[in-house]
């Protein structure tokens, strides 16, 4: 693989990794803020005062949004769009743990075999 699909691919998984960011946000958002956040992260963000808001996990979400659609427009710059748009399904990944990891939600046989499944996919896309 040539360093300007490395690179592609590289900015892929961080665009993917700010839209999972994203997603998170905007549930917390929903959820009327920070309260839903497992400890320590719960503490921490109660700690500022202006986490304790949900509109300011809404504005981040936006925001982070945002910033994926940059690096998304980026991606499709350096990879073909037919590579690029089936290794987008990687926020999927991204979602299921960072709500495992900040919510607790959980993350079961079936969703980690399916998370085995789109990483697979994913390698195989890159090659």
């Amino acid at each position: 693989m040539d360093s300007v699909k490395v690179f592609g691919v590289t900015i892929l998984v961080v665009a993917m990794l700010v839209e999972s960011l994203a997603q998170i946000c905007l549930k917390i958002g929903a959820s009327g803020g920070p309260q839903i956040l497992l400890e320590p992260y719960s503490g921490w963000a109660e700690k500022i005062s202006f986490l304790r808001a949900d509109s300011t996990w809404k504005i981040l979400g936006v925001v982070f949004y945002g910033l994926e659609i940059f690096l998304w427009t980026s991606v499709l710059h350096l990879l073909d769009v037919s590579v690029a748009f089936p290794m987008g399904s990687l926020c999927f990944v991204g979602v299921a743990l960072l709500s495992r990891i900040f919510l607790g939600e959980a993350v079961g046989m079936v969703r980690a075999c399916g998370v085995v499944c789109i990483i697979g996919g994913t390698v195989l896309m890159t090659m």
